[in-house]
């Protein structure tokens, strides 16, 4: 496992280092801004394509050809890929939190802006790495194309960039955990799906 953590780290400081600024400048600017709930949701949506670019150099490369011969199971790489996400989701929050602290945003606010950051993220990650388990890299990013334009149209037009979010949660926030708590789940049990849909996979090759 820590070798699969240390091989993804270098690929993504050779080839998706650019991720890592704009996931701080616009999940940063989320947390800054008064009404920019909207930048965070789409920094996170932008940058937790990382895992996806991750699992596409695979592909290209042709390490998804060696790995099965290497002494690694299938819960491990896809259990891998699961940590990284994870190891996303907590950037997201830290880079969040220290700047809502910055910009002065009260803690309701904040507390609104992580369950909104979370859930997107988490959301992202339940599609996108069972799919491309499932369809490869090429298929797979055009379901995540589809869903991702969905979550900005619904931000943008529904809840007017997150404000309008916040106003409809207004004084219904115990919703707003439940609606976590049922995402969380989902995540959770697409990482079993995922360790099943690369178990059959591997068979048949």
């Amino acid at each position: 496992m820590k070798g699969l953590l240390y091989k993804d780290g270098i690929v993504l400081i050779r080839k998706f280092r650019s991720y890592l600024p704009m996931y701080v400048l616009f999940v940063g600017m989320g947390g800054l801004m008064p009404d920019g709930m909207f930048w965070a949701v789409y920094g996170v949506m932008f940058t937790a394509t990382m895992v996806s670019s991750l699992m596409a150099d695979e592909e290209n490369t042709g390490w998804n050809d060696t790995a099965p011969y290497l002494p690694l199971s299938s819960r491990t790489l896809v259990s891998e890929k699961y940590i990284v996400s994870l190891l996303c989701i907590v950037g997201f929050i830290v880079v969040y939190i220290a700047a809502a602290m910055i910009g002065g945003k009260p803690v309701s606010e904040i507390g609104m802006g992580l369950i909104s950051i979370i859930m997107t993220a988490q959301i992202i990650f339940l599609i996108s790495l069972p799919t491309t388990i499932l369809f490869g890299v090429q298929k797979s990013g055009m379901i995540r194309l589809i869903v991702t334009a969905v979550m900005v149209f619904f931000g943008v037009v529904i809840l007017q960039g997150g404000r309008g979010f916040l106003d409809m949660l207004s004084g219904r926030e115990n919703m707003m955990y439940v609606l976590l708590a049922a995402v969380t789940v989902l995540y959770f049990l697409s990482w079993y799906i995922s360790i099943v849909l690369k178990e059959r996979k591997t068979l048949n090759q």
